[in-house]
């Protein structure tokens, strides 16, 4: 072997051996040449400074055995459940009083808008607190002379209008609008002429009804 080339392959090793010297984790690596005419004696002299000579490969290459890289774990992030949503209900199950005032302000007031059905229900309510009456929705609806039989009334349940007269009636059962006919605890159609009525105090005209204490 000629010194020249000598001079090239240690300056090789050399330059492979400072690269491999600045990787710390390699564990191992391989010096390969192109040079067709690598001799015999060409790969022990690289195989005394620890290269092993490949002439198979068109390039020069350093292939470094790393240990492989332990995956990171996957971090999950945990979201806190969604709060429910809250409504609110009214705590009203169609009772038999209930069910009495519903269908009193079904059956005379069905026509009227909502306040009009809600001064009829509350005039039912007055009614049950006087004394001067009985103490129950239905006992008030019963009474003679005054309204009418509820037992026999049985409107279509679950139509628009049956919808709106339940939740006025528990409206006016709970307090939860302002009096709309203060005190009243007569009333009569806004046509027609009754002595009785207007010998009381009128209260208020909504519609097509008056209302009288």
């Amino acid at each position: 072997m000629s010194f020249g080339r000598k001079r090239t392959i240690f300056a090789a090793s050399a330059a492979v051996m400072t690269a491999a010297a600045a990787i710390p984790m390699a564990t191992g690596f391989a010096f390969e040449t192109n040079d067709p005419n690598a001799t015999e004696a060409d790969t022990e002299l690289l195989a005394e400074a620890g290269i092993e000579a490949d002439t198979n490969f068109a390039e020069s290459t350093i292939a470094l055995d790393m240990a492989p890289e332990a995956e990171e774990p996957e971090i999950v992030e945990e979201t806190a459940p969604e709060p429910a949503e809250q409504t609110v209900a009214v705590n009203d199950t169609m009772d038999a009083d209930l069910e009495c005032l519903v269908k009193i302000v079904r059956h005379e007031a069905a026509n009227q808008s909502r306040q009009g059905q809600l001064a009829v229900a509350q005039l039912v309510m007055n009614r049950v607190n006087s004394p001067r009456f009985p103490n129950s929705i239905c006992a008030v609806a019963h009474q003679r002379g005054q309204f009418f039989n509820t037992h026999a009334y049985n409107p279509p349940r679950g139509d628009a209008r049956w919808q709106t007269a339940l939740e006025v009636s528990i409206d006016a059962r709970n307090g939860i609008s302002a009096p709309v006919v203060g005190n009243a605890i007569f009333y009569r159609a806004a046509y027609g002429y009754s002595a009785f009525h207007e010998s009381r105090p009128r209260v208020a005209q909504i519609e097509d009804h008056i209302f009288y204490r």
